[in-house]
């Protein structure tokens, strides 16, 4: 009989959120009537199918997260990790903490506190079939391309541009790969990496209300998508 496929959810929430010049670190800033990092946390918790959470967050914030999470009670959680300087060394912390019983590896930011389940199955599912699949929404405004004194260069197609998202999700060993190759600490999201393998990587159209929560401004919409 053959064996179940099984995801990790891996969750990097080591940001201090300087832009969001709250008093408090960036997980721990209030969202409705959780902390922001615990909405995600909830979601994938809850979610069929995610077996298994490792999360990231600020070393000198661990205890205070462990308690967080053990209070919010999160049944799946696997271990807490302390994050790195940058997200890519975040992941990468988590990534060492996932052993070979997981086929697949779901990476999704904590930051974004408004993904769904439906978002989180139909994610998995298409990279089952792909083997790599990044979430992401179709580019709505007319795109410039600049040059280094802000004049323009170009103006972009924009029905061919996608703002990428989060989760973004790919087969363990391929994820496994694309951080011990990468060739710097440069990147921004997980897909960059696997892209620099030749590996081609598969769109799954997301949702405009799964932001990600940056400035006070986007606090303020998070709230409001949240009471609506």
């Amino acid at each position: 009989m053959e064996r179940e496929v099984r995801t990790v959810a891996i969750v990097p929430s080591a940001g201090s959120g300087r832009r969001l010049k709250a008093r408090i670190k960036k997980p721990f800033v209030p969202l409705g009537s959780k902390p922001m990092a615990i909405h995600a946390l909830k979601v994938l918790d809850a979610c069929d199918a995610i077996d298994g959470i490792i999360v990231a967050s600020e070393k000198s914030s661990l205890t205070k997260f462990k308690t967080l999470i053990k209070k919010a009670g999160i049944r799946k959680m696997i271990a807490v990790v302390a994050g790195g300087r940058t997200r890519f060394e975040s992941v990468r912390n988590c990534l060492a903490k996932v052993d070979d019983s997981f086929d697949i590896v779901l990476i999704h930011d904590a930051a974004r506190p408004l993904v769904d389940k439906a978002l989180i199955r139909k994610s998995i599912a298409l990279c089952k079939k792909t083997g790599a699949c990044v979430v992401a929404v179709r580019e709505t405004d007319t795109v410039k391309l600049a040059d280094k004194d802000l004049f323009i260069k170009s103006t972009l197609d924009r029905t061919r541009i996608f703002r990428a998202q989060t989760p973004q999700v790919f087969r363990r060993d391929i994820i496994r790969k694309a951080y011990a190759l990468a060739p710097a600490d440069t990147v921004t999201d997980d897909a960059s990496l696997v892209e620099m393998l030749g590996i081609r990587i598969k769109i799954l159209e997301g949702s405009y209300r799964n932001i990600k929560i940056t400035t006070r401004e986007d606090l303020k919409i998070a709230e409001a998508l949240l009471c609506g």
